[in-house]
């Protein structure tokens, strides 16, 4: 078994993927949240008010969150796969 010779890129993988789907579970909640808060400061008055339209801004910038997300982790598992060959020796 000496491919799990090195048992700390194992954890170090664990805590990796752990901590990214902690940040996707409360991203999503968090969106949930804003979007039930900005329909119900719509449904106060005839159009849209001014507090609407800031949470409907920040869940669009949120929005944008997957995409660094998928690059973080593209960044991490090529730092892990390399540090795995770097260490093989």
């Amino acid at each position: 078994m000496k491919l799990m010779k090195n048992n700390k890129q194992v954890g170090g993988l664990q805590t990796f993927i752990l901590g990214i789907v902690s940040v996707a579970v409360v991203l999503a909640v968090g969106l949930i949240v804003l979007a039930e808060l900005q329909a119900v400061a719509d449904d106060g008055v005839a159009g849209a008010t001014v507090a609407g339209n800031a949470t409907g801004d920040i869940i669009t910038k949120l929005t944008t969150v997957p995409t660094w997300i998928g690059i973080i982790i593209v960044v991490a598992l090529a730092f892990i796969v390399l540090g795995f060959f770097y260490t093989k020796q």
